[in-house]
């Protein structure tokens, strides 16, 4: 997922540069999980005790904070 994500904020770069360019309005990149447990811990802030796990979630989070994530 964290590939995907990353893919994903590649493209919103270049299309941000491309609508602002065009003055467009700018297009949002949202993450969407059917995972609850990912989903707690990203917005509601919750834990999880696996390594790799945590520092997933802590690129998606500074994603999020740098908003480059608009929506999950």
């Amino acid at each position: 997922m964290v590939g995907r994500v990353d893919i994903a904020i590649a493209i919103g770069t270049t299309l941000k540069m491309i609508t602002d360019q065009l003055e467009f309005p700018v297009i949002p990149t949202i993450m969407c999980t059917n995972l609850y447990s990912l989903y707690k811990c990203l917005v509601k802030l919750g834990t999880t005790k696996e390594k790799r796990l945590m520092i997933n979630i802590m690129a998606f989070w500074q994603s999020y904070k740098q908003q480059k994530l608009f929506e999950i």
